[in-house]
């Protein structure tokens, strides 16, 4: 897809090729279309399910590929690099486990980072002021809103980890751990796919990361659909 969306351009290097604006296009179309597209969905949960998820009691997220081209030229929405944050302060779930996996080797200036030190450090965010109808809504009307809640204060990087593996295989960490895109400050772009779950079990036994600094006023508990069988998580559990 990713070939095809590019020709006759090498997609690690087209955004070179082409200038900002038909890059955009190019991409969000690509995004737009491997998020419909079911085959991957398919490959995807295949891969769940050979990691040991139990496909009948696990929710996930939609699938989503990023793309992350190099510079400050590509300031398009879905093109941005995402500021250090935990996905728990938007879903608002402590359970939740993200899964990634880059379509094409990655490098330590062109990945993602996680910063383990604020595992059990709080950090100041803009989680209490983050509302994801507004997310929707504000989208719909064609404006610009945060994607997700993020850092604000002074990120500890300590330890830091930036996540260099191998096309093939798929890291699995804790959404509530503080992580972020690397600013790409390469040559080429960076592509990978990602998903979140949240365990029904998990969720109703109140296993979870510690709570530390989520201050979120919902849980968009909708973002979630079992895996089997795509029923609501909120259709399942209500808190």
């Amino acid at each position: 897809m990713i070939r095809a969306a590019f020709a006759p351009h090498e997609p690690l290097r087209a955004h070179a090729a082409l200038d900002p604006a038909a890059y955009a296009i190019i991409c969000e179309s690509l995004i737009a279309a491997f998020q419909r597209d079911g085959v991957t969905r398919a490959l995807f949960r295949a891969l769940l399910d050979g990691a040991g998820v139990d496909t009948a009691r696990v929710y996930w997220d939609r699938l989503r590929l990023r793309i992350q081209p190099p510079g400050e030229n590509h300031a398009s929405r879905r093109l941005r690099n995402l500021a250090p944050h935990r996905d728990t302060w938007g879903s608002n779930l402590l359970c939740q486990i993200n899964w990634w996996a880059p379509l094409y080797p990655v490098t330590p200036e062109r990945g993602m980072v996680i910063y383990p030190a604020h595992w059990r450090t709080p950090i100041a965010n803009t989680s209490a002021a983050w509302d994801f109808d507004e997310l929707i809504a504000t989208r719909r009307r064609g404006g610009d809103y945060p994607q997700l809640p993020v850092a604000t204060g002074e990120v500890d990087k300590r330890g830091a980890w930036p996540a260099v593996i191998d096309p093939g295989e798929l890291l699995s960490f804790s959404g509530a751990h503080l992580h972020a895109g690397i600013p790409n400050r390469t040559e080429v772009a960076r592509f990978n796919i990602e998903t979140r779950t949240v365990s029904i079990d998990d969720l109703t036994g109140h296993r979870g990361a510690p709570d530390l600094d989520h201050a979120a006023p919902r849980r968009p508990l909708d973002w979630f659909k079992r895996i089997d069988d795509e029923t609501p998580l909120s259709a399942q559990y209500e808190p």
